[in-house]
């Protein structure tokens, strides 16, 4: 069996599992993190704080790949705020 046969397998095996018009397509999102993020988990406010503090936060970029079936519950969780989006957490 040769890696060509096994890559063809797994693809008619992945092809007969769910079709590949059936599938989700993953999207994309690009959008800066806004400076003033508050949560109310500390953990996580601890990571704002930090980032918030280091020189090169502006530059930070949050790139998620989502799957659309998640989409309208993600941003129905989401409100733009100047020039950024906020995201209830």
């Amino acid at each position: 069996m040769t890696m060509a046969t096994t890559i063809e397998q797994q693809v008619a095996l992945d092809e007969a599992l769910v079709p590949s018009t059936k599938r989700l397509r993953i999207g994309r999102s690009n959008f800066r993190l806004p400076s003033d993020i508050q949560s109310k988990e500390s953990t996580l406010q601890v990571v704002y704080d930090v980032l918030r503090r280091s020189p090169f936060f502006k530059a930070f970029l949050v790139t998620p790949d989502v799957p659309e079936i998640y989409m309208q519950e993600f941003w129905a969780t989401a409100y733009v705020h100047q020039h950024s989006i906020r995201f209830k957490m």
